[in-house]
């Protein structure tokens, strides 16, 4: 079963490859690889890769699909502009290349899609989760505690509630 972090991340990505499949429609190279790159180097590792990386180090078989699904996924979209680039990374990880595939992926739960209830409503924490986790790391970093300590004192808002466990464990709060 997906943890909400997953559920969360997931449907950001079927956005972003909604929205990247629309632009490589219209043939707009920039929208789709903008939405592309800035998912892969926002989102994606500076807060859900930090909210899972206990769970990836400690093999958790469905954090480490989710985290291959969605990178796969990514490098297809990505691959008419950096074909050499996002092959190589293929080929060497699934022992397949992306620049092979004939059909735009797939989306992983349509109920996480743009348009939907679930979906929806978790793209809608995504500012309320990026905003909480620059919080923390801001006040850590202004009371001189380093990122991998307990901090005392910081309210978790009632939208990330869901979240309560991973956010309480990934900032050590207190």
């Amino acid at each position: 079963m997906l943890e909400p972090e997953d559920r969360w991340i997931l449907a950001e990505h079927h956005k972003v490859m909604a929205t990247a499949k629309e632009a490589w429609t219209n043939l707009d190279i920039y929208s789709s690889t903008q939405a592309l790159k800035n998912f892969l180097t926002g989102v994606l590792p500076s807060h859900w890769l930090e909210m899972v990386k206990t769970r990836l180090y400690d093999e958790d078989t469905t954090a480490a699909w989710v985290l291959h699904r969605v990178v796969r996924d990514t490098l297809t979209a990505f691959s008419p502009v950096c074909p050499f680039f996002t092959h190589h990374i293929t080929t060497t990880v699934y022992g397949t290349s992306c620049v092979d595939a004939r059909d735009f992926p797939v989306h992983v739960d349509d109920a996480l899609g743009v348009g939907t209830e679930e979906g929806d409503a978790l793209r809608r924490l995504t500012a309320d989760l990026t905003t909480f986790n620059s919080l923390v790391w801001s006040t850590k970093r202004e009371q001189g505690i380093a990122l991998n300590q307990p901090i005392e004192g910081m309210a978790l808002p009632e939208s990330l509630e869901p979240f309560r466990p991973v956010l309480t464990s990934m900032h050590r709060l207190a």
